[in-house]
């Protein structure tokens, strides 16, 4: 079995020339990249970056790829790309969060998931932030044809140390409306329509010159219906290997009190690769 992971990172600052123009043509480059593209089936979504307090002004990008394989008595190839771009100019950030996953087992396709995810975060203290934002994904391998969410809240800065520690805690809600796939033998709705608070916790810390950790935690249950929810965790180590290579080991924890039908509750990834950076 074979596997290759790596996230090419890049951080460059928007250069000063009429600075409200160009800043609105990178904003419009932005929401034109994300329209067109075919999105995933994560109702929750983690935009925070590997950057330990506050990101410097200008287009801040993380693009990563991981290639799974095996062959002989398994027959399998797995793809996924993912782009995430950080925009920081004054008090305002944009996100944008792109995914697409593919695979085979035996020649059969058997992931087929992607999502897009485009946020907007304005901070009104040093402390206290809001933020907006939407999302559309797919994955019908979880019966799901389309998620469609929009939703908003309030983020506060727990602590700050740049460079060596972070912590934010953010609240808010969001609508979401789903759209299944059906199948035989099941008998649940086909299409749904409802609210879901929305809170997580982010701590981020550089253990020592080498090491950092991040983990990022979820908990999203629906207001009419609090048996309804779905939790979160994403955690990752980067060790550092060279000046612009890590070695990256994460762990995503996924569980959903109320999945569609033949979906199972929880769904763990583990993964080890290489982070390049430039």
């Amino acid at each position: 079995m074979s596997s290759l992971s790596c996230r090419v990172v890049s951080a460059r600052p928007i250069l000063s020339m009429k600075g409200s123009l160009l800043k609105s043509r990178i904003h419009l480059c932005i929401l034109c990249v994300a329209l067109p593209l075919s999105f995933s089936a994560q109702a929750i979504v983690n935009v925070e970056q590997a950057i330990i307090g506050q990101p410097t002004e200008g287009v801040h990008s993380t693009l990563d790829f991981q290639v799974n394989g095996a062959s002989g008595n398994t027959d399998k190839i797995t793809n996924k790309v993912e782009l995430l771009t950080l925009w920081q100019h004054d008090t305002h950030t944009e996100f944008l969060q792109l995914q697409d996953a593919y695979g085979k087992s035996r020649g059969v396709v058997d992931t087929d998931r992607a999502f897009a995810h485009l946020r907007h975060r304005t901070a009104l203290s040093p402390t206290w932030g809001v933020e907006g934002f939407v999302q559309v994904g797919r994955d019908p391998f979880a019966r799901l044809t389309q998620r469609t969410l929009l939703g908003g809240g309030a983020r506060l800065v727990l602590f700050e140390e740049n460079l060596k520690s972070a912590g934010y805690f953010g609240f808010g809600a969001f609508h979401e409306q789903e759209t299944l796939s059906s199948k035989l033998g099941t008998s649940d709705a086909l299409e749904s329509n409802l609210w879901r608070a929305n809170s997580y916790l982010v701590l981020k810390r550089q253990l020592n010159e080498q090491v950092r950790v991040y983990s990022t935690t979820y908990y999203q249950p629906a207001i009419s219906n609090a048996g309804d929810f779905r939790m979160l965790e994403q955690a990752f180590i980067l060790v550092k290997l060279a000046q612009h290579l890590d070695l990256k080991v994460s762990l995503d924890i996924a569980f959903d009190s109320k999945p569609p039908q033949t979906v199972q509750q929880r769904d763990v990834l583990y993964s080890t690769g290489l982070e390049f950076s430039f």
